[in-house]
């Protein structure tokens, strides 16, 4: 194969990497908690003369579960403390009902805006009590920390609180900053993806006289810049639409060849999910250009794991160059 053919076959497969993640949503009920800190409108300041609102610290805690690939629903119990210096305190908990509507489920890095409406109750020192509607909007970001789907959070909300203090000279509505950092813990095991399909056997017929044959030589092509977004095992359409032209001529001008997809993985992740995660890169693209009338006699596809790096696994970069698919070709 010259060198102006391995440029084809690398570029109809480059397109691999803009996959969307195939990994299955987790749709298990989940338990959040962590920490919060609010940063008080100055117009609190504004219920006495004289009285300083310091920032509040608190902590939320929460019950949540995936509706669907874009949509969380969450019902979360806050609470937090402002300091009135001399005069005392001015607590506040209660609860909100909120959406999170995410942009990606990306393991490494899940971004969602989120919005929710609930209720907190306020308690300041001398006798006030009252309960207000809120109103809650913000961005944050989850990520993976484990293999069973426990996940960091962080995130930045503006809350909109429709007190009703009923005091001169005071605006009923707040305006205040909180930042939220915590963690989720799903409840329960994490459903298992169904087992990839086996490779189609080939099937040899038997020849009258049976006589040895010459060692096969096998071609490997290495396909430089060829690999995958993380956790991902799918075609884009725009990879669908490159092995419909080039790499499909390319095959079918080798009448007599033999092909072994193989894939790769980085090294994040346990050895046997890695290695099942290969596997499903190879059979997705054998699986296409089988549907695409490339005998399947031609073609095996089989999965390494991370056990055949091509790049340093401790930067980005590498990882990235070690997820990838190889064409090895038999004549």
């Amino acid at each position: 194969m010259n060198l102006k053919q391995q440029a084809i076959l690398a570029a109809s497969l480059t397109a691999l990497c803009g996959a969307a993640g195939a990994q299955e949503l987790d749709t298990r009920w989940y338990l959040s908690g962590g920490l919060s800190y609010t940063f008080a409108d100055d117009e609190r300041e504004d219920i006495a003369p004289g009285i300083d609102v310091d920032d509040a610290p608190g902590g939320f805690v929460g019950i949540g579960k995936a509706v669907n690939e874009w949509l969380n629903l969450e019902l979360n119990l806050k609470g937090q403390q402002f300091d009135l210096d001399s005069a005392g305190e001015w607590k506040q908990y209660g609860g909100t009902l909120d959406g999170l509507f995410f942009f990606n489920r990306n393991p490494g890095f899940a971004p969602f805006a989120v919005l929710g409406v609930g209720a907190l109750h306020t308690d300041i020192s001398g006798g006030f009590d009252e309960t207000s509607t809120v109103v809650e909007a913000g961005l944050g970001f989850m990520r993976d920390i484990d293999d069973d789907g426990a996940k960091l959070r962080v995130e930045a909300r503006h809350r909109w609180d429709f007190a009703d203090l009923d005091m001169p000279g005071v605006d009923d509505t707040f305006g205040d900053w909180v930042v939220m950092a915590g963690v989720s813990i799903p409840i329960g095991a994490r459903p298992q993806a169904a087992p990839a399909p086996r490779p189609v056997a080939e099937v040899v017929a038997p020849r009258p006289v049976p006589t040895p044959e010459p060692t096969p030589v096998t071609e490997t092509v290495v396909l430089k810049g060829v690999n995958f977004c993380f956790d991902c095992d799918t075609l884009s359409e725009q990879a669908k639409s490159t092995l419909d032209g080039n790499a499909m001529a390319l095959i079918n001008k080798r009448p007599n060849a033999t092909f072994e997809i193989a894939g790769h993985t980085d090294s994040i992740g346990s050895d046997s999910y890695n290695q099942d995660l290969s596997q499903r890169r190879a059979v997705s693209v054998r699986n296409y250009l089988v549907d695409k009338g490339v005998d399947a006699g031609r073609m095996s596809a089989n999965g390494y794991g991370e056990s055949q790096p091509v790049a340093d696994n401790s930067t980005e970069t590498g990882r990235a160059q070690n997820r990838r698919v190889e064409l090895r070709i038999t004549e």
